[in-house]
């Protein structure tokens, strides 16, 4: 409970230095160092532990197995909307926050020995996603042209796959330089959820209300629920179920919701849904927590 409150006084931080004279790219600055020191940090603590079973592979595959899932069901609920409306679900349902909100929230739900199954959902489904899905969703309905030159440079250069794969080719790092990653890797969860706090938009102008309580139902109760199901018929360790059931229920990425705001698509049906999500999914993510216990 302790952990569950830190994580929202650490939103609440960032949320209220909204109102603070916070530079213009505060956010971003949080975001860049997350992503070039903390979060490698934390790839080169625990995708060592990793032992790349069948439970280890299926936390990998659902989140591939939930995509076409996901735009079937954005297509269909846009059915009768503009086509900026359709890009707009196509980008932010998919797309789910899984390390700067789920880092710290399976953490506190499931403890650290669920991080390694966290991270090889994020980087190899949530991050593959991105880079290749997405971009691919924004080239596709900005510019009508994809450049898989492009997206596959991104990918390759992307710090923390870099070092997800060299923490795979050599394994645990020298006990000497433990010390340091680990006080690096511990920033992740302070950083992340004060960008993310920072970064919350929870008005907006134009949104079509029903949709917008349709998405959020599917990204957060329906997503995660086909998970458990497909996990349950694959007979996937506990822990592995327990922290992909969750990682599938996670609100929408920020990063994808800046996408399509930035490529114009339904600008604030997108930010709402990242900013609600976030502050919905602090109930639904510890009731499916609950009900997952209750039941394995």
């Amino acid at each position: 409970m302790e952990e569950f409150i830190y994580i929202i006084a650490l939103l609440l931080i960032g949320f209220v230095l909204q109102k603070a004279d916070a530079p213009a790219d505060f956010a971003k600055s949080l975001n860049f160092f997350a992503i070039y020191i903390s979060l490698p940090a934390t790839v080169l603590l625990q995708v060592p532990k990793i032992h790349l079973d069948m439970s280890a592979l299926g936390v990998i595959l659902i989140p591939w197995l939930l995509l076409p899932i996901t735009m079937w069901l954005a297509v269909v609920m846009t059915k009768n909307h503009p086509i900026h409306v359709r890009a707009a679900l196509l980008l932010v349902l998919p797309l789910g926050n899984t390390s700067f909100v789920g880092i710290p929230i399976i953490h506190t739900l499931l403890g650290e020995q669920a991080i390694p199954y966290l991270l090889m959902y994020d980087q190899f489904g949530t991050f593959l996603m991105l880079s290749l899905y997405g971009s691919a969703i924004v080239a596709r309905y900005e510019t009508g042209k994809i450049h898989p030159r492009l997206i596959l440079k991104k990918l390759f250069l992307f710090p923390p796959f870099i070092f997800l794969i060299t923490a795979m080719v050599f394994g645990e790092m020298p006990s000497a330089l433990t010390p340091y990653l680990k006080t690096l890797a511990s920033t992740m969860v302070p950083v992340a959820l004060v960008s993310v706090g920072f970064s919350l938009r929870l008005r907006g102008e134009d949104i079509d209300y029903p949709l917008f309580a349709k998405a959020l139902g599917v990204k957060l109760i329906v997503m995660p629920l086909i998970a458990f199901g497909v996990l349950m018929a694959m007979g996937m360790e506990p822990l592995a179920l327990k922290t992909a059931v969750l990682e599938s229920g996670m609100p929408s990425m920020i990063t994808a919701g800046a996408l399509a705001i930035a490529a114009g698509f339904a600008p604030a049906l997108s930010a709402a849904l990242v900013g609600y999500g976030i502050i919905i999914s602090l109930v639904t993510l510890p009731l499916i927590a609950f009900v997952l216990e209750k039941i394995l």
